[in-house]
């Protein structure tokens, strides 16, 4: 198998409604364990909330629409999941709060 058929693999293994929905329990576990010691973890909630979205959003096609072969949500769901989960990262490491006097 090529390369780029063992990436489509692994995508196919994690993207379904329960490592979605346990990927955006441990982000939002990660916000709220955080949130006294790091202020900045708030932004946390962002990649959570859309990793629950993409997994109820999968698992309703999964349930009730299983005819689907084409998905072109899934486009709009990885870029999403990416673009969301790096800068909710970026954000908690980079923000800082300015001093207080």
């Amino acid at each position: 198998m090529d390369g780029g058929g063992q990436v489509i693999e692994v995508l196919g293994d994690i993207y379904r409604p329960v490592p979605l929905a346990l990927c955006g329990a441990g982000f939002a576990a990660l916000a709220f364990g955080l949130r006294r010691t790091w202020p900045s973890a708030r932004f946390l909630l962002l990649p959570a909330v859309a990793w629950l979205l993409a997994a109820a959003e999968e698992w309703y096609v999964r349930t009730y629409q299983p005819h689907m072969n084409i998905r072109v949500d899934l486009l709009f769901f990885m870029v999403l999941l990416t673009s969301v989960t790096l800068a909710g990262i970026l954000l908690t490491v980079l923000y800082r709060r300015p001093p207080r006097p």
